[in-house]
């Protein structure tokens, strides 16, 4: 079994050779949404933390490749220890742009023009900058009045003076840059991709932004930025205050902005499967009666809380990963109970204090079941038959049902057994409960919750090969 999720393999021939998400016809209108707009333009893909962007931007620019148009990628995140993200930015173009300039030695020479009054525009500032440093360890107290006037003076001169020089290197930049797209010889814009802005300090992603559509806004250039519009709003909000009208702010940089399409979360948990190797953990299971549909069992539980729980895919992977985990400290014999053993996975991740007091000694199911109401939808088969499962797990994980003992939960149940007013669903779930509270198992054992906690907090050995040569290992 793997221990965590492989990134995505993605053929720079077939790009959407393993796209579980369906991606190709967003991409392909997208790309000719790029192709036919006037540039200069700025798109944002907008999509929350975790669905898959930058897996997104990444068949993105292998089909663009194949397509012929250049693409530059840029990871904001990566480049955020950076003071000006200005610097970093042109840094990274010039990783790739030598490669878009083909063999034209004329484009190859431009370059370098562009990227001497790009290194100017970037020192603009330091004179002034190290003499305000200067006075910050200067005792103030030691300097005339005459004197602090002279500094400021100067400083202001030096403001007015960089003002100016910043204004024509900007324009020498635009031209330059410009000049060196129109010496490509290329029939389409070069999209450069910014990833991961969202995740930067606020500063940094806002003068990020303020950089490329002051300093990049030019024709043949189409600007991609990947974020998550909310998140990013927030953190211009903590820069400028809770009261600023962030989202408008936003739309002064972004021409069209494109939300992608919610994932088939169901279609990726079964990818994940795949990926991790869980089914060849549950192959051998299935000789044992009690256990051939632990698989199954596993993964309607999977999609079930995952839908209910609205999961971003970054989250499917990590709480997948964790079952993973817990799964690697079994044998092939033992009972998991998965169902229950993923919902407490899920608790613990989605509400670690309600998981916390639930495990507790002393503590009863009563809680953890009101949860369980509120979250798996009864309304259809699947979750009215695991809703059942897990309540009469929950309940015999605290050592009731099984040796007689009975909770005020398990009393509710039969209760509705016994009513005469209760609905037929209503008997039929409540009888699930009851006998699941009752039976955990076929042979007559009980959930032992002490292992299942175990395995989830990572305390049992791991049992990682069953095939090595030493016969022993996982036995």
């Amino acid at each position: 079994m793997n221990l965590k999720l492989t990134p995505i393999e993605i053929d720079p021939n077939n790009p959407f050779e393993n796209d579980l998400l369906n991606r190709k016809e967003e991409i392909r209108n997208l790309t000719a949404l790029a192709t036919h707009t006037n540039s200069p333009t700025v798109i944002a893909i907008n999509s929350q933390w975790g669905t898959g962007k930058t897996t997104f931007l990444d068949m993105w620019a292998s089909y663009l490749d194949l397509q012929g148009i250049g693409c530059i990628r840029f990871n904001a995140w990566s480049t955020a220890f950076a003071e000006d993200p200005f610097v970093a930015f042109l840094g990274e173009i010039n990783a790739s742009f030598e490669t878009l300039t083909g063999s034209s030695e004329a484009a190859k020479k431009e370059w370098g023009k562009t990227k001497a009054v790009g290194k100017q525009i970037a020192k603009r500032g330091i004179p002034a900058l190290v003499k305000i440093l200067t006075l910050g360890v200067i005792n103030t107290d030691e300097i005339v009045e005459e004197e602090l006037g002279k500094v400021l003076e100067e400083l202001a001169g030096d403001a007015l003076d960089n003002y100016s020089k910043e204004k024509t290197a900007i324009k020498e930049f635009h031209e330059s840059f410009s000049k060196v797209l129109r010496l490509t010889n290329t029939k389409n814009p070069i999209l450069i991709f910014v990833d991961e802005l969202d995740r930067c300090r606020p500063s940094y992603a806002i003068s990020l932004l303020e950089r490329i559509k002051h300093l990049f806004n030019i024709n043949g250039l189409i600007f991609v930025l990947a974020t998550d519009k909310s998140q990013l709003s927030h953190s211009i909000k903590a820069v400028y205050g809770q009261e600023f009208d962030s989202l408008s702010y936003l739309r002064r940089f972004i021409d069209f902005e494109y939300t992608l399409k919610e994932p088939n979360l169901e279609v990726f948990i079964e990818a994940i499967f795949n990926s991790l190797s869980i089914n060849d953990y549950f192959a051998p299971r299935a000789k044992y009666r009690e256990l051939v549909y632990d698989k199954t069992n596993l993964l309607i539980t999977l999609k079930l809380l995952a839908k209910a729980h609205k999961l971003s895919l970054r989250e499917a992977e990590q709480i997948l990963a964790s079952i993973n985990l817990a799964l690697l400290t079994a044998n092939d014999n033992e009972f998991i109970h998965p169902e229950l053993l993923s919902f407490l996975i899920f608790t613990k991740n989605k509400k670690p204090e309600l998981y916390r007091r639930y495990i507790a000694p002393t503590a009863n199911e009563s809680e953890m079941i009101d949860y369980l109401n509120n979250l798996i939808d009864v309304g259809n088969e699947d979750g009215s038959r695991y809703h059942g499962i897990i309540a009469g797990y929950l309940i015999a994980a605290k050592g009731v049902g099984w040796n007689h003992k009975e909770s005020d939960v398990l009393v509710k149940y039969k209760n509705i057994l016994d009513d005469e007013a209760s609905s037929p669903e209503e008997k039929q779930y409540a009888e699930l409960v009851v006998h699941v509270a009752a039976n955990p198992t076929s042979s007559g054992n009980g959930v032992k919750l002490e292992n299942i906690i175990n395995r989830i907090e990572l305390i049992t050995q791991f049992k990682f090969d069953r095939s090595t040569a030493d016969g022993n290992l996982g036995k």
